[in-house]
C-alpha cells in the first residue's frame, strides 16, 4: 500500500513538471481572504495596463516602438486585440504569424499581454469578421431591423455563426498553448468586444421571433429562483412585477417591450460567447472575460440600442451569468463620472473586478486596486497617450506585492479626488484611540508660472495643463495597530485622539520605497518639513517636494499613544 501511494506521489510530482501547461499556465484563485486574485508563475499578479487602439496588433512595426516606450512608463501589460479576419482569411486556413509577432515583441520589452478577440462582433457591429462570412448571408445569418433587412450585425442566434467563431477560437488558443505556456506572455483573453445589437433592441429576424415568444429556459429560471435575494436591481424588479413566474415566454416572466427585448438579447449573446469561451479553454484554460459598452448611469440607463442591447452590462449581469458560467469575468469599460459607482457594480463576489477600457487619468487605478480588489486597470487608446500613466503606474508596481497582500484584509482602502467630487478626504478608524484623516491637497502643487497661468485652460496645451487643478489618489493600509502606510500624490495626513483620556502623536513620518515587496526608508520627515497643523496634530504632505515636478510618494507612519 505504501509502495502505491509512493509510485502515486511520484508520477503526480513528474508530471507537474514535465507538463508546462499544468506547471505554469496562470488562473484565477480566491485568496485566503475570499479575494479572486490572477496567478502569474506562481504568484499575485496586477495588470498595470493600457489598451492599444483597435487596430494596432496589426501593425507591428507601431506595436515595436509602442511597447517599448509603455515598458518605460512602467506598463506591465497590454490588451492588444487580434482579429478572426486576419487568422483566418479564408475558411479552414489559419495564420498565426501575428499572434507569434505580438508574442516575440511583449517579450523582448517583458511586457504580458491580454489578447483581445474580434470575432464576431466588436462595438456592437461585426467588422472585423472574415470577408467569407460577411459575404454568405444565406448561412452566417445577420440581426434584421423590424423591416426584415439585414443590419451589419452578425446574430447570436446563428449556430453556424457560433460554431465557425468558437472552432477559430479554438485553433488561436491550441497555438497560443504550443507557442507560449512555459513563457506565459499571454496571461488573459477577451473574448468579442462590446457585444450586443445597436440602434434597436433586438433582433427581429423570424428565428428571433419565434424564440422570443418561446418559453423562457429553465436553466435561466432556475437561476433566478436561486439568486433570487442578490439579482441586479433590474432583473429582479422586471421578474418580481411580473409575480415571479417560474414559467412562461420572455414577455409573460418579464415585462414586454424594451426589457423583454434586453434580457432576450442578453442570454443569447451570453450562451454564444458561452460556446466559444468552452472551445477554447479545451485547447488552453487561460482567465477569459467579456467587456460591454456601458450606458448611462443608474436608475435610467436609456433604451436599449442606445448601447449595444443584450451586451453583458450591470442590468444582465445574472442573465450572463447564468448563461455563460464558463467566462471568468464580465468586464466594464468605464468612461463615465461614476466611476466608483460603477466599479463596486462589477465587484461581486462571482464577479472579480478587470476593467479593459477607461480614460487617461490618474487616481482611479489607485482606486480600483485598494478599495475594489482589481486585477486589471487599462486606459484605452495607450499608444496615442505617452507616458501619461508613468507616475500612477510606477508607484503601484512597487506596491504590488503589497496591494495583493492586504486585499480583502479590510485594511487597505482607495484615495481618489475626481471632477465633481466634492468630499474633502476619507477618515480611518485604527483603533479606540487614534483617527487617521487623510485630506486632498491642491495647496502641495507648485504655482504656475505666469506662462502657464495665461495659457488657455481645457486646451490640450501642456502649460494650460499645468493650470488645471491636479489629481489627489493615493491607498491607505493599516500595518499595526498603530502603524499605516499612505502612498499617493497630492495628500496630506493627520491624526487625531478619539479617546478623550489620550494624546496622540504622529511622530514618525518615514518616506520610502518598497523593493520586491520589502520596505526601505530614505528619509525621516519630521519638525517643520512635517507641516504642522498643531502641536499634538502635525499634517505631512505626501509628495516628493524636493522634486520638480512633484512626484508620488509612500510614507511610512507611526502613532505614539499616551495618557493625558
Amino acid at each position: 500500500m505504501r509502495t502505491n501511494l509512493k509510485l502515486l506521489l511520484i508520477s503526480l510530482v513528474c508530471l507537474f513538471y514535465i507538463n508546462p501547461v499544468l506547471a505554469q499556465i496562470p488562473f484565477l484563485k480566491r485568496n485566503e481572504n475570499d479575494v479572486t486574485q490572477l496567478i502569474v508563475h506562481g504568484k499575485p499578479f496586477l495588470m498595470f495596463a493600457g489598451e492599444a487602439n483597435n487596430s494596432s496588433g496589426s501593425n507591428i512595426a507601431h506595436m515595436e516602438k509602442t511597447m517599448k516606450s509603455l515598458k518605460e512608463a512602467n506598463l506591465n501589460s497590454l490588451l492588444v486585440s487580434v482579429s478572426w479576419e486576419i487568422i483566418e482569411p479564408q475558411e479552414g486556413v489559419f495564420d498565426f504569424t501575428s499572434v507569434d509577432e505580438l508574442i516575440r515583441v511583449a517579450r523582448e520589452n517583458d511586457m504580458k499581454l491580454c489578447i483581445l478577440w474580434f470575432a464576431s462582433w466588436k462595438n456592437g457591429f461585426s467588422p472585423y469578421s472574415p470577408m467569407w462570412v460577411l459575404n454568405d448571408t444565406k448561412r452566417f445569418l445577420r440581426v434584421k431591423d423590424e423591416k426584415g433587412q439585414n443590419t451589419r450585425t452578425l446574430t447570436p442566434l446563428c449556430n453556424a455563426t457560433r460554431d465557425a467563431d468558437a472552432k477559430a477560437y479554438a485553433a488561436l488558443m491550441k497555438h497560443i498553448a504550443s507557442v507560449d505556456s512555459e513563457k506565459n506572455t499571454i496571461i488573459a483573453m477577451q473574448i468579442e468586444n462590446e457585444a450586443g445589437v445597436l440602434r434597436q433592441t433586438r433582433d427581429f429576424s423570424a428565428e428571433a421571433n419565434k424564440a422570443i415568444a418561446s418559453q423562457v429556459p429553465d436553466v435561466l429560471i432556475q437561476y433566478m429562483v436561486k439568486n433570487k435575494k442578490t439579482l441586479e436591481i433590474e432583473l429582479k424588479t422586471a421578474w418580481e412585477k411580473n409575480g415571479s413566474k417560474t414559467k412562461g415566454t420572455w414577455s409573460e416572466v418579464f415585462d414586454p417591450g424594451d426589457d423583454a427585448d434586453l434580457f432576450f438579447m442578453a442570454w443569447n449573446y451570453s450562451k454564444f460567447v458561452n460556446a466559444v469561451a468552452e472551445a477554447g479553454k479545451k485547447e488552453y484554460n487561460l482567465p477569459m472575460f467579456a467587456n460591454c459598452w456601458m450606458p448611462q448611469p443608474r436608475p435610467n440607463p436609456g433604451k436599449p440600442g442606445n448601447y449595444p442591447s443584450g451586451g453583458p452590462i450591470v442590468t444582465v449581469l445574472d442573465i450572463w451569468k447564468a448563461g455563460a458560467p464558463s467566462v471568468d469575468i464580465l468586464a466594464p469599460d468605464l468612461y463615465g463620472a461614476d466611476f466608483k459607482v460603477q466599479v463596486n457594480n462589477f465587484h461581486r463576489a462571482d464577479n472579480p473586478l478587470f476593467i479593459p477600457e477607461t480614460n487617461t487619468t490618474d487616481g482611479p487605478a489607485s482606486w480600483a486596486f485598494a478599495e475594489e480588489d482589481a486585477i486589471c486597470f487599462s486606459p484605452f487608446g495607450i499608444d496615442n497617450r505617452g507616458n501619461v500613466m508613468e507616475k500612477e503606474y510606477g508607484l503601484l508596481n512597487q506596491l504590488m506585492p503589497v496591494i495583493t497582500q492586504y486585499q480583502g484584509t479590510g485594511k487597505m482602502f482607495g484615495i481618489y479626488k475626481h471632477r465633481g467630487d466634492s468630499t474633502t478626504g476619507r477618515e480611518f478608524t485604527l483603533n479606540n484611540d487614534v483617527k487617521v484623516s487623510v485630506t486632498y491637497s491642491r495647496g502641495f502643487m507648485r504655482p504656475p508660472s505666469a506662462t502657464a497661468a495665461a495659457a488657455t485652460p481645457g486646451t490640450n496645451n501642456p502649460m494650460a495643463q499645468q493650470n488645471q487643478e491636479p489629481s489627489s489618489y493615493g491607498i491607505f493600509i493599516q500595518t499595526g495597530e498603530n502603524e499605516f502606510i499612505v502612498a499617493g500624490f497630492n495628500l496630506s495626513v493627520s491624526a487625531s485622539s478619539i479617546n478623550p483620556k489620550k494624546e496622540i502623536w504622529l511622530k514618525d513620518a518615514w518616506e520610502g520605497t518598497y523593493e520586491n515587496g520589502v520596505w526601505k526608508p530614505k528619509m525621516l520627515h519630521n519638525g517643520d518639513e512635517a507641516g504642522f497643523l498643531r502641536s499634538d496634530n502635525p499634517t505631512y504632505g505626501i509628495r516628493a517636494y524636493r522634486t520638480n515636478p512633484p512626484e508620488p510618494a509612500i510614507f511610512n507612519f507611526k502613532v505614539l499613544v499616551y495618557d493625558r
